[in-house]
């Protein structure tokens, strides 16, 4: 399979973005002439899932970062680098991670297009066949081109293998006929009929993956429609012009996350780090849909690389501590050091909210005769904020993605070999969303938006000693919520506790027009017992990023294919 992986990269392997999306053929063969029966098709399917595997890898220019930091969750805490520009807003309309990040997008929905090409041509095989290797290529097309229009606003579609000569005139469309692009895509994807209801445990998208990325889709249009509609300054115009009214595009997110929320067979794991051990990849019932990688160098991943509890105490058989332990890592990334107070703890210092135990460490491992020996603990107990300083807050390590059961757990740990899975979308997700789509298409939430809700916040009480699941009573001050407590940004506080680090967080404020309301929470630089926190985030521009400039130096169409405002 991986010899077919490689002839296929071969037959349709894109050049770089500066020259958007040309073809060069590196082989003899050619999708024509490759794709013969399902064997082939379903070795393209492979090759197309690899390829979307770059959006979540630490390379050269990578654009990992560009949707990671600058929020209320994440930070880098250097003072230079790709990392800071996006965690800062200084970057420029050359950034290479930019152009990475058009690049490698536009590269995949290339491969889903020369795939949906090529099925719909093969003879020799069923119908049913057919629409599901159309079905996946499809739902992956929507999805690159769902994290582009979020980004960039208004986009080139190109939705057919190209051949001959490009054609730069290619015109920046509207947003909103970007939006009924992929709608179609996912609408295709998600019925009845396409794609297997049945968990596939393999990376191989399912119906109810499908009908997840549909009702994301729909939550983001509702809500990024409702904040152009409120002329707040710096927000998106271009969700204005959507022909669907904000009322019907939260009917419609509501419907569809119903359906996956009642019918699809997904549940919540009873305990909040069990989603993320290693053992637990692609198996477990709360994920939806995974992106595949391997303890084989090197398609590891490296991007776990960069979280990790700060390690002290010398070398573990001659190697740095992150080679040694997954949760140890080289600390590039780190919470924001008042995300911690999103949490809530007891009094004593017990956390309530298990996810913050699993999610966050306050602490770091000491290396003692070549292995972890203890932990040494950051914060005083009761936590306070007056604790904070440069050197603490270096430390606020992340310890989401690990293996093993325990942070005491060693395995070799290459920077391209670790195998945990990027979670693209899970059950605990799918409630949240519902319970905002309710909320808004109410005006007030439900009884069954609030069941949906609580049920991810019951989660996060953990369970007692005998294996059973923590009650309200039992944590005064972590209550359930009340219809009463529901506002958008107490929704969005809770979709940070559950969902932080997992690539969510900057489409959450985007969508909503929340950025200045939630820095302002963590990274005001006019806080002074935090340093080196605040960002240079700009409302009037930074809700997209820019179009890559090499894009538009190379368009011949310059009156249809502008930059972004204020760029």
């Amino acid at each position: 399979m991986r010899t077919a992986i490689i002839i296929l990269a071969g037959i349709f392997l894109l050049t770089s973005c500066k020259k958007f999306l040309e073809e060069k053929p590196q082989s003899q063969y050619t999708a024509d002439n490759f794709f013969v029966d399902k064997t082939t098709l379903d070795a393209g399917i492979v090759g197309m899932y690899s390829s979307a595997k770059d959006l979540f890898g630490v390379y050269t220019n990578t654009p990992l970062f560009m949707t990671q930091l600058g929020t209320d969750e994440a930070m880098f805490k250097g003072t230079s680098g790709v990392r800071f520009n996006f965690d800062r807003y200084t970057f420029s309309v050359s950034e290479g991670a930019i152009y990475e990040y058009w690049t490698r997008h536009y590269e995949i929905a290339a491969r889903a297009n020369t795939i949906i090409s090529a099925a719909a041509k093969v003879t020799g095989i069923s119908d049913a066949d057919r629409n599901v290797v159309i079905g996946e290529a499809r739902f992956i097309r929507a999805f690159v081109y769902f994290r582009l229009v979020q980004a960039f606003g208004d986009l080139p579609i190109i939705d057919a293998p190209i051949s001959g000569k490009f054609d730069y005139g290619l015109t920046r469309r509207p947003l909103k006929e970007v939006y009924d692009f992929i709608l179609s895509d996912l609408t295709f994807a998600a019925q009845d009929g396409i794609l297997t209801t049945q968990k596939t445990n393999n990376g191989h998208v399912n119906h109810w993956a499908a009908k997840t990325l549909l009702g994301k889709v729909y939550l983001t249009m509702a809500s990024a429609k409702e904040t152009a509609m409120s002329k707040q300054l710096g927000k998106v115009d271009g969700y204005k012009e959507i022909a669907t009214g904000v009322p019907e595009l939260y009917a419609k997110a509501w419907e569809t996350l119903k359906d996956v929320k009642d019918n699809s067979g997904a549940d919540l794991l009873p305990v909040y780090g069990d989603v993320f051990k290693i053992e637990n990849k692609n198996v477990n019932k709360e994920s939806l849909f995974e992106l595949q990688f391997s303890p084989i160098v090197p398609y590891g991943t490296q991007w776990t690389k960069e979280y990790g509890m700060a390690a002290t105490g010398g070398t573990v058989n001659g190697n740095p501590p992150y080679y040694t332990n997954s949760m140890a890592g080289v600390t590039n990334l780190v919470y924001v050091p008042k995300f911690y107070t999103y949490y809530k703890a007891s009094p004593n210092a017990v956390d309530y909210d298990k996810r913050r135990v699993w999610n966050l460490t306050d602490s770091l491992i000491n290396i003692a005769n070549n292995a972890p020996s203890k932990l040494t603990y950051i914060w005083s107990a009761p936590y306070t904020p007056d604790v904070y300083n440069q050197t603490i807050m270096g430390r606020c390590g992340m310890t989401k993605y690990r293996w093993g059961d325990s942070w005491k757990t060693t395995s070799q740990y290459l920077y391209s070999n670790c195998p945990n899975n990027v979670i693209i979308l899970r059950f605990a997700d799918v409630l949240l969303m519902f319970a905002e789509a309710d909320y808004k298409k109410n005006g007030t939430i439900s009884a069954e938006g609030l069941a949906a809700i609580n049920r991810v916040r019951q989660r996060a009480r953990g369970l007692d000693a005998a294996g059973q699941p923590v009650t309200a009573a039992q944590t005064p001050g972590f209550n359930d919520y009340t219809a009463a407590d529901i506002t958008i940004d107490e929704i969005l506080m809770e979709r940070a506790r559950e969902l932080c680090f997992e690539f969510q967080r900057w489409f959450d404020l985007a969508r909503t027009g929340k950025f200045e309301t939630f820095l302002k929470k963590t990274r005001d630089p006019a806080d002074t017992k935090i340093v080196n926190t605040g960002t240079s985030f700009d409302p009037a521009k930074h809700y997209l990023f820019p179009i890559p400039q090499s894009e538009i130096d190379l368009s011949t169409n310059k009156e249809n294919f502008k930059q972004n405002p204020n760029y």
